[in-house]
């Protein structure tokens, strides 16, 4: 599926370099894109929380993924 922001040819290009990558380069990939998002999530929850200490926003990130444990 082409994003709705990215040219056609653009698409194109980015199925070839995924092609190229082969599986183990999708998933290297996959797992950077991962932490970068969730970098991000753990930024803006300290971003919202400066009271939190490492662990509160682990905690917090865990809690929006998974909900509240029970």
């Amino acid at each position: 599926m082409q994003a709705l922001d990215t040219s056609p040819e653009a698409a194109e290009i980015q199925k070839r370099i995924h092609r190229e990558l082969g599986p183990a380069g999708r998933l290297k990939l996959a797992v950077e894109l991962s932490e970068v998002a969730r970098s991000f999530t753990i930024a803006g929850i300290r971003q919202r929380h400066p009271e939190y200490s490492e662990q509160d926003a682990i905690r917090a990130l865990a809690e929006q993924l998974y909900g509240r444990p029970e």
